[in-house]
């Protein structure tokens, strides 16, 4: 079965599951670059057992403030996750994202290190995702946003990961930073390999 035909089958799923899917404004622009995408709350959706596993964390570690707080989050517990994970710093006004500390299989993957910079620097105004749109809605609603993309590569083939984005509290009961996790599967890339780069 093709990725495409799947892709379709999984969306009518999720339909009938009254499960809405995000689409974007700009859902033909990454459909004619190749990419595509969605976005969900819903953590029956996770397919990925390292998604899963920062979700369940997430969810039992939300305290009063109803998200977890940073220092409830053991690096070493988690050290199988940290190759693919990210932590970053939420600025609310003007809204940024700068990265504190960014996974090697993320770096690997992507050929750079952005550790220190700010993702609106990182992607800058013509990028496809809407990295920052997603980083506010998690935000907003202070609960996690889980999602699949799905872009093509030089090859000719496809690269598909899921992430996980989950708000978290930094001693106080606002949403101060957040945890993301990329799981790349069993998929190996390099930055020239995706079409868009």
């Amino acid at each position: 079965m093709g990725k495409a035909l799947q892709r379709q089958e999984r969306a009518e799923e999720l339909r009938r599951r009254g499960v809405a899917l995000h689409r974007e404004k700009a859902q033909d622009t990454f459909l004619a670059l190749g990419v595509f995408l969605e976005t969900w709350t819903d953590p029956e959706l996770i397919k990925s057992k390292s998604v899963r596993a920062l979700y369940d964390w997430w969810s039992v570690n939300a305290g009063p403030a109803g998200i977890p707080d940073r220092n409830d989050f053991d690096l070493i517990e988690h050290r199988l996750l940290m190759p693919n994970v990210m932590i970053s710093d939420v600025e609310a006004e003007p809204f940024r994202i700068r990265y504190r500390l960014v996974g090697t299989r993320i770096v690997h993957n992507l050929g750079v290190d952005f550790t220190g910079r700010y993702l609106d620097e990182f992607l800058g105004p013509n990028f496809t995702v809407p990295w920052m749109e997603y980083y506010r809605k998690a935000y907003a609603a202070r609960r996690p946003l889980m999602g699949e993309l799905t872009e093509p590569t030089k090859s000719g083939g496809t690269f598909t990961y899921e992430f996980g984005l989950y708000p978290i509290a930094r001693g106080g009961d606002a949403v101060a930073q957040f945890i993301a996790l990329e799981d790349y599967f069993d998929f190996t890339l390099t930055s020239g390999s995706l079409a868009g780069l």
